[in-house]
């Protein structure tokens, strides 16, 4: 299974931006796609992934926290680890953008994020394609940092799939990705369908006090 980047959604893009519904200007919109276009020539998006049994020892050693965590894995014989990345193209580009030109920087910015969940939706998609073909149900995905699972999970997902050496993803002290413009995530894999949760700040349990949120970022790569 590879990683994707496919069409970005223009819509996501503006809800980055802070466009909720609103009209704005036509200028915007080409200044959109050739952000979007050079976003798309820059990324350079890679996968790792891995399933391992739930009640196995390799999972128990991740030592995950939180209840959320608990609550997605109920019922789950298997958890698929998994990471992806749009490679460090997409920040040398908004590097250079910050200085030369912050208005493009900011929508590249907006696009790359949208671009990085473009990636990790399409490998959802396709993992959920394979598991309900072998009569199983996969859940949503779960990031460390979302609810109460703590972002100090990433070193745990990031050591288990090797991310610094299979796709050249790191993190810093603070527990952030490098490239910034990356996503881990836990699903779990079932044998009855689990509903799947709302996505987005506004149900995570972790919305007011959230330091990302107040920043105005978010903690899927945004």
């Amino acid at each position: 299974m590879q990683a994707r980047l496919t069409e970005l959604n223009e819509n996501e893009i503006l809800l980055y931006l802070g466009y909720r519904g609103q009209d704005y200007p036509a200028e915007l919109e080409a200044q959109i796609r050739r952000c979007e276009e050079k976003v798309s020539a820059a990324a350079q998006p890679r996968l790792i992934w891995r399933r391992i049994p739930v009640d196995g020892a390799y999972f128990e050693a991740l030592a995950l926290e939180g209840k959320d965590i608990r609550e997605l894995l109920s019922g789950c014989q298997e958890a698929v680890l998994m990471a992806v990345t749009l490679g460090q193209g997409i920040d040398r580009l908004l590097t250079r953008s910050s200085v030369s030109n912050m208005a493009d920087a900011v929508i590249m910015d907006a696009c790359a994020s949208t671009a990085i969940e473009n990636v990790a939706d399409n490998f959802e998609q396709d993992l959920r394609r394979e598991v309900e073909a072998e009569g199983a149900y996969l859940t949503d995905r779960f990031s460390p940092g979302y609810g109460d699972l703590p972002l100090s999970a990433q070193k745990q997902l990031c050591a288990a799939l090797d991310t610094e050496r299979k796709i050249g993803l790191s993190l810093s002290t603070s527990m952030l990705m490098i490239p910034g413009k990356s996503v881990s995530a836990i699903m779990g894999i079932s044998d009855k369908p689990k509903a799947l949760r709302k996505r987005g700040c506004e149900s995570c349990s972790l919305f007011c006090s959230c330091m990302y949120r107040k920043e105005g970022r978010n903690c899927h790569g945004g």
